[in-house]
């Protein structure tokens, strides 16, 4: 019998994780700075970053001190955002959610490049984006398709210049 799990299926895992590694490199060095640590964990058969720093929500941790309660866990589906700090009695959100609170423009970044990659949606830590943006999107590839062919039809088809007396 058929179970639809995501974590059945180690190809989603790897596209997830490998896009998300690349944002969480680029979010790391940009909003945490030097006070980061990085580790290693291991989901399936590969190990993939563990960052840990202080928290950019409740701003707790020591860099003096080596104390970093925040972290971004990889998992199956995505990397989840814990600080043993302001999440003490609630669980973690999702690395999407991370990125809403610290920098929305980023977040809608990583949510399109998710949809893009299929791997957004029910089930994947990141929402599909709006219906009227996926229209749009797919609006644009039909005219960027269009021209493309429009192109290569003339191009294809373009008749050769008459000849000249001084050519024969």
């Amino acid at each position: 019998m058929y179970q639809n799990k995501i974590i059945d299926n180690s190809a989603f895992t790897r596209k997830i994780l490998e896009l998300d590694t690349a944002y969480v490199e680029r979010v790391c060095a940009n909003y945490f700075g030097d006070n980061i640590s990085m580790k290693t964990d291991k989901v399936l058969q590969s190990y993939y970053l563990k960052p840990e720093f202080t928290c950019p929500l409740c701003h707790a941790g020591d860099k003096r001190r080596g104390h970093r309660p925040a972290c971004l866990i990889p998992t199956e589906v995505g990397y989840l955002f814990k600080c043993l700090k302001c999440m003490e009695h609630s669980g973690a959100i999702s690395f999407y959610n991370l990125l809403l609170k610290i920098n929305p423009d980023v977040a809608r970044n990583y949510q399109w490049d998710r949809w893009v990659k299929k791997v957004a949606g029910s089930g994947f830590n990141v929402p599909e984006p709006p219906k009227n943006a996926k229209r749009e999107y797919y609006l644009r590839l039909e005219e960027e398709t269009k021209e493309r062919n429009r192109i290569a039809y003339h191009a294809l088809h373009k008749k050769p210049s008459a000849l000249t007396c001084e050519d024969t």
